[in-house]
């Protein structure tokens, strides 16, 4: 449709320049002009129902910040990993790359990082979860009430307690915003809908419960 209408708008405006003797150059120039910008117009507003949710959806929630770290020494790191490629790491990317990690997504402002350990099965380990105070995870919907929200956790030696454990945060724009919104959602459609006709999530395994806790259930082990 909207193609049609700027298809009609350049027939118009060629008619128009071929017909129009009696108008001056000036005049036609500034007639084709106009009626390219209102053809333009017209599609700019022929957005899906879903999009516009997507649209209004964005423009209601609150600044999305991306959460990126860097941990060594994460003793579950996938056998499968190239350790050629993130040297151990427990390391994220932006755009995905073999060997590590997509970042974390949580609502803003974010006010604080930081690493909290928690005792593991094994004597020898400590679980170190990654806590971003903020307004919760983007996976969780909408914003929450502020909190300290753990959105990664790592299996570390306790020998190795010291090792640098480095994390970063950066608000993204508002066209990134939308893009990755509107992948969340596309996602979430589609988990409810596995969950609800099979009872199981859709990357194949059983449902773990939250994602994303509060520094407290994640204490209490949620």
């Amino acid at each position: 449709m909207s193609k049609r209408k700027i298809f009609a708008a350049l027939v118009s405006i060629g008619v128009g320049l071929c017909l129009g003797a009696c108008q001056s150059e000036r005049d036609k120039v500034a007639q084709a002009e106009n009626e390219l910008k209102q053809a333009y117009a017209a599609t700019s507003d022929e957005q899906s129902p879903k999009e516009k949710q997507v649209q209004e959806y964005v423009n209601s929630t609150p600044d999305l910040h991306r959460v990126s770290w860097k941990v060594c020494g994460d003793g579950k790191l996938s056998v499968t990993m190239n350790e050629d490629l993130n040297k151990g790491c427990n390391e994220t990317k932006n755009e995905p790359a073999k060997g590590f990690f997509q970042p974390a997504y949580v609502w803003g402002p974010v006010k604080e990082v930081k690493f909290v350990n928690k005792p593991d099965l094994s004597p020898s380990l400590q679980i170190t979860g990654l806590f971003v105070k903020s307004r919760g995870c983007v996976s969780l919907g909408k914003p929450g009430e502020e909190n300290f929200y753990r959105v990664s956790e790592f299996t570390l030696k306790k020998a190795n307690a010291n090792l640098p454990k480095d994390s970063k945060t950066e608000v993204i724009t508002k066209q990134e915003k939308q893009k990755i919104l509107s992948a969340v959602i596309g996602d979430a459609e589609s988990e409810l809908t596995s969950l609800r006709n099979f009872g199981v999530s859709s990357n194949g395994l059983l449902p773990t419960g939250s994602t994303c806790p509060t520094l407290d259930k994640w204490k209490k082990g949620f």
